[in-house]
């Protein structure tokens, strides 16, 4: 590449990053996020997570780990390395609050009742048979979340199910517990939790 190309190339390269450093947690939010997870956080594809209502705290954790590239799934790697990695601690703090303070809407894909109910009582229960403790334990009653575990409530069922099978792995490092309680559910038990998460 010719010199000058070169220096028109990292000029731009420049201005992008003072843009970004100039932008509101809003507008990173729709400029950056909004694509795959909506303005408002509340994505309508399954491949994507719902991050309206999201604890804050939780949000902050997985944009530093996908910035320092520490979760390695394959979403991590294909969509959220390039995306935080430009953003700075104060960026991801604003980003996260921003979503946490988006109303969650409901999610309207189709009900299987039968399923919900047999996925409630494993959330609210656990499964002293296998040794699965009852979810509400860290998610909340409600699947809310808490200063334990992250919002589950609403969220699409195939994005969960393809999580809760990345945490078979070390892919998410952050999540040992679920790394452990993984193993004492089946594929009915997973099918079930995550049709009543996803109907909440």
């Amino acid at each position: 590449m010719k010199p000058g190309k070169t220096s028109i190339l990292l000029g731009l390269l420049l201005l992008g990053s003072q843009a970004l450093a100039e932008q509101t947690p809003e507008q990173l939010a729709r400029a950056w996020c909004a694509n795959c997870h909506m303005a408002d956080g509340n994505s309508i594809s399954p491949l994507f997570p719902r991050l309206a209502g999201q604890q804050a705290a939780y949000l902050q954790q997985q944009l530093q780990m996908f910035r320092a590239k520490s979760r390695s799934d394959d979403a991590a790697h294909d969509y959220m390395w390039g995306v935080a990695g430009g953003l700075s601690d104060e960026q991801i703090i604003g980003v996260a609050a921003y979503f946490a303070a988006q109303k969650p809407a409901p999610n309207p894909a189709k009900r299987d009742e039968s399923l919900i109910a047999a996925g409630k009582l494993i959330y609210e229960q656990g499964k002293e048979s296998s040794g699965t403790p009852a979810c509400q334990a860290c998610h909340g009653p409600r699947a809310e979340g808490t200063d334990q575990g992250p919002r589950l409530a609403g969220q699409h069922a195939p994005y969960l199910m393809k999580q809760l099978h990345v945490f078979e792995s070390p892919q998410r490092p952050s999540a040992v517990a679920m790394q452990a309680i993984i193993k004492t559910l089946s594929a009915d038990d997973l099918h079930a939790l995550t049709a009543y998460l996803q109907s909440l």
